[in-house]
């Protein structure tokens, strides 16, 4: 399988791989993409991964810091099992090989193999044991051999209670079977986590000497484990007749073997099998007991490992949403009550724009460091108001701020909760201004304009650019109302006002022709706050 795999390093901010199938694969850093990562390196639409005759072509998407394929930079180049492509901070390395696809990361394709089972009328097992079977056991009576029983379950406890410390999936699968080796006489071993399609993969192995061996394990085992959700003991599974009619055991050549869910509580993450090819016997009922024990600590570990992968995907993904949608909204996407797939629907909207009056006469007269830092100080008090009141940023346009009420979830009250943000954007202006006079910097003002109507919003574009935003009569009227807009003032169309109704003060001004509207078009101003003219 074609797949994108993080390189290591810490400072990487790829952390998860990218299977590749027959659609394009866009990355960069906003909503919309395939691949979305939180990087201030990449552009909104950086890249992309085409398919192309046997394999993949990597596309710049004319990305203002590049797109590297084994460090050179590239506009358009095919990808080579192997090559490193390197997308702002995220590093990936490209294989066509199969590889593990279990969520956190993937590797080079391990030698684990299971093999399938012929039709059989029975299995029975030789020992099985799961964690409600840890109890008090017999009274041992040899006080050397007691000795032994109890130094291997605290090495044991030990070693388990140490998985609960890692969190990475790739080093917690590989100590799961370090744990077991210091404790059995195992010669093979595995350790498999079931995929997002239910498929076993392998994620560790240990025990292989010689180049081309494999970690054979049997599928009438695997199944066996699964139905019984126990560990599993078979001593000389290659002769024993209890199994004889399993094809798929007298193919593994395995003479001793254990396999034992890991598990937590009724969730099943995979499975880890041991095995031994040259001993009959060599895993004992109280070694069956310990794997028990083993499989329940290493089942709590994947159960904080995958639940510590699945917190970091959500704060990228809130971190990445918050940037246009308010926290509450940013909630009910991740709750999946709230769904911002590709398409469009219409809605009723209020639609809001807020320009900079002279913006561009300040900018000739002004460092551009010290533009970027306006914009930046305006943008992150604008969108706060934009926020407490419910409302989707949309986009910045230069120096104009676009929002939406009304979608992508509706309240009756839209258009008067628009109508008290531009309000309170007016207050604070006035207050941003009295900051930046006292630093010795200009003051602004801002000219707002409101619309409402039936427009189509929607997660829209193509696949190499997707945005959520809205389309509609009530955008383009609520620009040309920003635009005639002077400074301080806020005016809204007649439908923005109706729906508002006596929720805010208004007062009616002279209709005014604007571009694309054949007649003049009713408007009104709110009442401006104190000083917000200044």
């Amino acid at each position: 399988m074609h797949r994108l795999i993080p390189e290591g390093g810490a400072s990487n901010s790829a952390t998860r791989e990218v299977p590749l199938g027959a659609s394009v694969v866009s990355v960069g850093r906003t909503p919309g993409n395939v691949v979305v990562l939180d990087d201030r390196e990449l552009s909104k639409r950086h890249a992309e991964i085409v398919p192309a005759a046997n394999g993949y072509l990597v596309r710049d998407l004319g990305s203002s810091n590049g797109t590297f394929v084994n460090g050179r930079r590239i506009k358009e180049q095919r990808l080579s099992s192997g090559d490193v492509l390197e997308l702002g901070s995220a590093r990936y390395r490209y294989t066509d090989a199969s590889e593990p696809t279990a969520a956190g990361g993937a590797q080079a394709a391990l030698p684990v193999a299971i093999l399938p089972a012929s039709p059989i009328d029975r299995t029975t097992v030789l020992a099985a044991s799961t964690s409600a079977t840890l109890v008090a056991g017999r009274a041992v009576r040899d006080l050397e051999q007691l000795r032994i029983l109890y130094d291997r379950v605290r090495v044991a406890f030990e070693a388990v209670h140490s998985l609960l410390e890692v969190t990475e999936l790739r080093q917690l699968c590989d100590q799961i079977l370090e744990v077991t080796w210091k404790l059995l006489r195992a010669e093979t071993g595995a350790v498999l986590l079931f995929d997002s399609q239910q498929q076993l993969v392998p994620w560790a192995h240990k025990g292989l000497r010689a180049e081309g061996e494999r970690v054979v394990i049997s599928r009438t085992i695997v199944e066996e484990v699964m139905r019984r959700r126990a560990a599993v003991l078979a001593s000389d599974a290659l002769c024993d007749a209890r199994f004889g009619s399993a094809q798929s055991i007298v193919m593994s050549g395995v003479r001793s073997l254990m396999c034992v869910p890991l598990s937590r509580g009724e969730q099943v993450f995979g499975l880890l099998h041991v095995g031994n090819s040259k001993e009959v016997g060599a895993f004992t009922a109280a070694d069956l007991e310990l794997m028990t024990g083993i499989g329940a600590g290493a089942g709590l570990a994947l159960a904080n490992a995958f639940l510590a992968q699945r917190l970091a995907d959500e704060a990228r993904t809130r971190e990445s949403l918050g940037r246009f949608l308010s926290p509450v909204l940013v909630e009910q996407v991740l709750s999946k009550a709230l769904d911002l797939k590709r398409g469009g629907q219409e809605a009723e909207v209020t639609v809001m724009f807020a320009d900079i009056r002279g913006f561009t006469p300040l900018t000739e007269r002004s460092e551009p460091t010290a533009i970027v830092a306006l914009l930046n100080e305006y943008f992150d008090q604008m969108v706060e108001i934009v926020f407490r009141h419910n409302g989707l940023l949309d986009k910045f346009i230069g120096d104009a701020l676009m929002a939406v009420w009304g979608a992508p979830v509706a309240h009756v009250d839209d258009a008067a909760r628009a109508l008290q943000a531009a309000h309170e954007m007016q207050q604070t202006l006035a207050s941003f201004n009295d900051y930046r006079r006292d630093r010795g910097l200009e003051p602004i003002a801002i000219g707002v304009g409101l619309a409402s109507g039936r427009c189509v919003s929607g997660a829209m574009g193509a696949r190499r650019r997707m945005e959520y935003t809205v389309i509609g009569d009530a955008v383009n009227l609520a620009s040309r109302l920003a635009g005639i807009a002077k400074g301080g003032q806020v005016l809204c169309d007649e439908a923005t006002q109706r729906r508002a109704g006596s929720a805010v003060g208004m007062r009616s001004l002279p209709s005014v022709q604007v571009k694309g509207k054949t007649k003049p078009v009713a408007i009104f101003e709110l009442a401006p706050p104190a000083d917000a003219r200044r």
